[in-house]
């Protein structure tokens, strides 16, 4: 008897017969996902990705959501029927301002929820900023690139 392989792993697995099922390019799939090519090849080399990745993921495999919660539990992945509502895909990326603007907001109710000081509310302010220009510059047209470069995949 062979033992079932780690989950990160069989989660690998179950996304390369997916993609092969599709028939589906690799950047397709990055594309559909709005992720990098970089992050695509460390999932499918078993590496752990963050709940928002692997939500993108599961959209661009036409799975339904919480598949890969479920693969990496043991169990098998659920296919969307091709009559399913699709989640509507974003056309349009929100310009630098308008997504500033909406952590500003976000940011203002935080700090009186959490009760920060200003040199906390300074601090989380600066790291928000930098991760939102971060972003954009890897999205821009000119960047050449299928999406952010994430340390933590």
């Amino acid at each position: 008897m062979t033992a079932a392989p780690e989950p990160r792993i069989r989660l690998a697995q179950q996304i390369e017969q997916r993609i092969e099922a599709l028939a589906l390019e690799y950047a397709e799939v990055c594309r559909r996902a709005d992720i990098s090519d970089e992050t695509l090849g460390k999932i499918r080399k078993g590496m752990k990705a963050r709940s928002a990745t692997y939500l993108k993921l599961e959209r661009a495999l036409q799975w339904a959501q919480g598949s890969i919660a479920a693969i990496l539990a043991g169990g098998e992945p659920t296919p969307l029927e091709a009559s399913e509502p699709q989640p509507p895909q974003q056309s349009q990326r929100p310009s630098l301002e308008q997504e500033m603007d909406l952590a500003q907001r976000l940011l203002a109710a935080t700090v009186r929820e959490m009760n920060l000081s200003p040199e906390e509310a300074d601090e989380v302010w600066r790291r928000v900023r930098r991760e939102i220009e971060v972003t954009h510059r890897s999205h821009a047209p000119d960047s050449g690139r299928n999406g952010r470069n994430d340390h933590a995949v």
